[in-house]
């Protein structure tokens, strides 16, 4: 294809948007990627121009193509008063933003025979589409590779540069075959201990709302912390095997310094994978002007002036996610 107006790709900093972007890099031959998080997008604080395909974000105010599946994304573009039809790219309600990028290349690129299992894969890990813990911990290429980015994504010196290499192992084999790279071993290796130290904290920090009488939901509360504890929320499923929820709150660090600011993370678990029912975290985050997110997962973020603000915004949060969870059904 003849994409050379295109330069750079500009894609989400977790597993769904490195394989987006492996997939754009092999359509369209552009290697430059940047890699972010959507809060960066949607306060402006990340350059974009009309020569990236930006994928897994908001759609920025400047870009060349943009490929997304997040349902408040497109809310956010319907209120620009854009037409998403009328946007290069492609934008669908898919378990991942691979999914959506594959789909639009499929019929005009010749993939590695590797690619569709690449992108079926993908969609498991970003929807989480488990039914059991045992199909949740099942030692699958997929988990590792997304656990690897988890791990090193505390180190910020090699961060961007691990992603850029996940994106080329994952441009030229498949993801067991990435799994033998010297460097995703020791991402592996960092992850487990991560995982250890994530238990701990769980166990430490962990309560259900007074209102919560059927411990539906499992609060990690980790605002008592100067320093950022690197933690896994999902891993609360492990002590807290009849919730439903997790809802990890959090400072927002600068700079690794701690603000009054808070995030909001929070996903189902499994057992939601095998019932019927109407919860939305994701319409949770966005009804409450927190964020956006997926049906079972979702985050956002809440500033705050003050430390007496933040422990009463949280406090009133907690309040307003359970409501919301009960309304819901």
């Amino acid at each position: 294809m003849n994409l050379s107006k295109y330069t750079r790709i500009v894609t989400h900093d977790d597993l769904d948007g490195v394989v987006s972007a492996a997939i754009v890099s092999i359509a369209t031959g552009i290697e430059r990627c940047y890699f972010t998080g959507p809060v960066t997008i949607f306060e402006g604080r990340a350059s974009t121009t009309e020569e990236d395909i930006v994928c897994d974000l908001p759609c920025p105010v400047r870009f060349g193509m943009w490929f997304d599946h997040h349902s408040g994304n497109l809310a956010d573009i319907e209120l620009r008063g854009l037409e998403v039809k009328e946007i290069p790219g492609n934008f669908s309600p898919a378990p991942s933003c691979a999914r959506v990028v594959y789909e639009y290349y499929r019929d005009k690129v010749q993939f590695p025979s590797f690619i569709e299992d690449t992108v079926a894969r993908t969609d498991r890990v970003d929807s989480f589409d488990y039914r059991t813990m045992e199909q949740w911990r099942e030692p699958l290429p997929e988990r590792f590779l997304a656990d690897s980015i988890i791990a090193v994504s505390r180190d910020g010196k090699n961060y961007h540069r691990y992603l850029k290499k996940l994106v080329s192992l994952l441009r030229n084999s498949s993801m067991e075959e990435a799994l033998a790279d010297v460097d995703v071993k020791a991402a592996m290796e960092s992850f487990r201990d991560l995982e250890e130290r994530s238990l701990k904290l769980i166990e430490q920090d962990t309560r259900f709302h007074d209102d919560d009488t059927e411990h539906e939901i499992a609060i990690i509360d980790l605002t008592r912390h100067n320093r950022k504890p690197g933690i896994l929320r999902n891993l609360a499923f492990i002590l807290h095997p009849e919730a439903l929820a997790v809802l990890l709150i959090q400072n927002q660090y600068k700079g690794g310094r701690k603000t009054n600011d808070l995030t909001f993370s929070m996903s189902l678990s499994f057992l939601m994978n095998t019932r019927e029912h109407n919860k939305d975290v994701g319409e949770i985050m966005r009804a409450m002007n927190l964020g956006d997110g997926h049906p079972g997962a979702g985050s956002g973020r809440l500033p705050c002036s003050s430390k007496n603000e933040m422990l009463k915004a949280r406090d009133h949060t907690v309040g307003s996610i359970l409501k919301m969870w009960k309304e819901f059904g």
